[in-house]
């Protein structure tokens, strides 16, 4: 996690957690997920960002298996738990490909949807 010395912690816990890098690839994606969440939270707007940037970067050179893992294990569950107004403040910052992909999942950022994805 060189390009993100901030979540490098706790990866590294959630590899050891699961006794294996290899083994938790998954997760990690899914913990990734978490963490880009927590950033939105706490109002981190630059490390939403990178976090962001770095996804849809790996999206665009993926291969179908890592497409999957992507859309699955990072957007399906990016954003889960926060509100509707803090979702809203960070969907300019998404990059269109993850946006596609999470619209594809959710349906957007109506009302509607928001109470159907909590």
């Amino acid at each position: 996690m060189k390009t993100f010395p901030d979540v490098a912690i706790p990866m590294l816990r959630h590899a050891r957690k699961h006794r294996s890098i290899a083994l938790c690839t998954t997760e990690m994606v899914g913990e990734f997920a978490r963490l880009t969440t927590q950033a939105v939270r706490d109002g981190n707007q630059p490390v939403v960002q990178s976090h962001l940037k770095f996804m849809s970067g790996l999206l665009r050179v993926a291969d179908e298996k890592t497409r999957e893992y992507i859309d699955v294990y990072y957007v399906e569950v990016l954003f889960f738990g926060l509100t509707h107004k803090q979702k809203k403040t960070a969907w300019p910052w998404m990059p269109a490909n993850l946006k596609q992909l999470y619209v594809a999942m959710w349906g957007g950022l109506s009302e509607t949807n928001f109470l159907l994805a909590r």
